[in-house]
């Protein structure tokens, strides 16, 4: 993600997503067992938190559920990779306007690790979120994507000469996913207690619309841009691949469905997919400004792929000046064909209890 304070910035249509599934989670706390004798706190933990503001404002709703029924302490763990932009995640969380947990006796910390992994002790945790994190994938598989810069193929709204993801190049990212998603979620029950709580929601694909559609293709038709005016070489294009994975509703759930170890550790209490509001395209209803939606399309985007982009170029002192080039000609693509590059963000989601 990029740093600095810019995703949490840009990261409204995360935290609509959030906000559709998250009651989910407020009612199943207050139906929570306290902790056994002896009783000495509660413990949360984010997954995929990045810079910590949709995260932190997360963690406070589900404080606030839980003091409703306790007054016990709450230990609050915000998780992403070693990568992550940490400084920005304590500076939310001890800012000069203050603490960001108001509430008595929460007591947060920050953990490096990844998701696919165990990051807590045996036991340990009594409820577990992850919003918009877990479609990243652990590696990138070793497997070109010559024609397209994702795994999921061009929007059919977008389609450009020559772009295209067969179903055999798409299959070592889709195995990947599989595999990533079950070791979520038998990482995620080692950790939980009984009785405890995981809420998984992804950016995700229905029958209509991918959440990558459009956004993606933007991003691809601008790069092959730059390629055909000679300012970026070709195999920057074929170099390029986001590993990431939009998942079915089916897909979030057949582990918890097929595995019989799932089966006994996991109750599903809700699984379903939804297209969430999304805040740009909300205001563009309101104001009929076009050059504000591009302008957000564009940061929204810019949040979680600039780091991708600027990797697969090649070192150099016109790199920034490179990917600023792109993403100003991707704000301008979008103000002249707003209608090629619609946006759905549809989100799947599940609400789970360790057994």
């Amino acid at each position: 993600m990029k740093g600095g304070g810019y995703y949490d910035a840009n990261s409204n249509e995360q935290r609509a997503a959030l906000d559709v599934f998250l009651p989910w989670l407020e009612q199943a706390v207050a139906e929570m067992p306290e902790p056994p004798e002896p009783r000495t706190a509660w413990s949360l933990m984010d997954i995929g938190s990045s810079e910590g503001g949709n995260a932190i404002y997360a963690m406070n709703r589900i404080v606030a559920a839980l003091r409703k029924k306790s007054q016990l302490p709450v230990r609050v763990f915000f998780d992403d990779l070693p990568t992550n932009d940490f400084n920005q995640l304590f500076t939310n969380l001890f800012s000069r306007k203050g603490a960001a947990f108001t509430q008595a006796d929460v007591f947060p910390a920050a953990v490096a690790g990844s998701a696919f992994a165990r990051l807590m002790p045996p036991r340990s945790l009594n409820v577990a979120t992850t919003f918009n994190a877990i479609g990243f994938l652990e590696r990138k598989p070793a497997a070109p994507l010559p024609n397209y810069i994702l795994p999921m193929g061009p929007g059919p709204k977008a389609p450009h000469d020559g772009v295209s993801v067969t179903d055999a190049e798409r299959e070592p990212f889709r195995r990947q996913a599989a595999e990533d998603l079950n070791r979520f979620y038998f990482a995620r029950a080692e950790e939980l207690v009984t009785g405890g709580k995981l809420l998984v929601q992804v950016f995700g694909r229905n029958e209509t619309h991918s959440t990558s559609h459009g956004i993606y293709d933007v991003l691809s038709d601008t790069i092959l841009d730059q390629v055909e005016a000679g300012r970026l070489p070709k195999d920057v294009y074929q170099r390029l691949i986001f590993p990431i994975y939009f998942r079915t509703l089916d897909e979030i759930g057949l582990p918890l469905k097929s595995d019989e170890r799932l089966q006994r550790v996991f109750r599903i209490e809700h699984l379903e997919s939804r297209e969430v509001p999304v805040p740009f395209n909300a205001a563009l209803a309101e104001t009929g400004d076009w050059a504000a939606w591009a302008r957000s399309y564009t940061g929204f985007l810019r949040a979680f792929t600039e780091a991708i982009l600027a990797a697969a170029i090649a070192d150099g002192t016109t790199r920034a000046e490179t990917v600023e080039r792109i993403y100003q000609r991707i704000e301008e693509r979008l103000s002249a064909e707003p209608q090629r590059y619609e946006f759905h963000f549809i989100s799947v989601a599940t609400l789970l209890t360790r057994l």
